[in-house]
């Protein structure tokens, strides 16, 4: 059985959501390269409108942190480090005793150090 093809509009769809954005330029977050056909319409739709590119901007913003999340990095900082700390003893006390053990046994014995909620309240 045959299907008649659907008509392709995606430029007309383009162009009306476009007519409802007001003002001028366009914000986006540019790519290496558009990632497809339908990102290369829009781009060419927008670019006479003018093209403001997010990155910079977004950059600047996420690089910037107030106190509470530079406390919170820290506390992320300072958990990491301590869980792989342990991780390595474990590994390390693994190897001196030469044992032959499945990754899946360290895995559970990790999972289970840090369901302990004891463990959170050093940090």
């Amino acid at each position: 059985m045959l299907r008649t093809a659907k008509p392709d509009n995606t430029e007309d769809v383009i162009n009306q959501v476009l007519s409802k954005v007001p003002g001028g330029k366009v914000a986006v977050f540019m790519k290496d390269k558009p990632d497809g056909e339908a990102t290369e319409q829009v781009l060419a739709a927008v670019t006479p409108r003018g093209l403001v590119d997010m990155k910079d901007f977004m950059d600047k913003v996420h690089m910037t942190k107030i106190g509470p999340e530079v406390d919170n990095l820290n506390v992320a900082g300072a958990f990491v480090k301590w869980t792989f700390a342990n991780v390595i003893n474990e590994v390390e006390d693994i190897i001196d005793a030469e044992k032959e053990i499945k990754h899946s046994q360290i895995q559970s014995k990790v999972e289970k150090m840090l369901e302990r909620t004891d463990h959170f309240k050093k940090f």
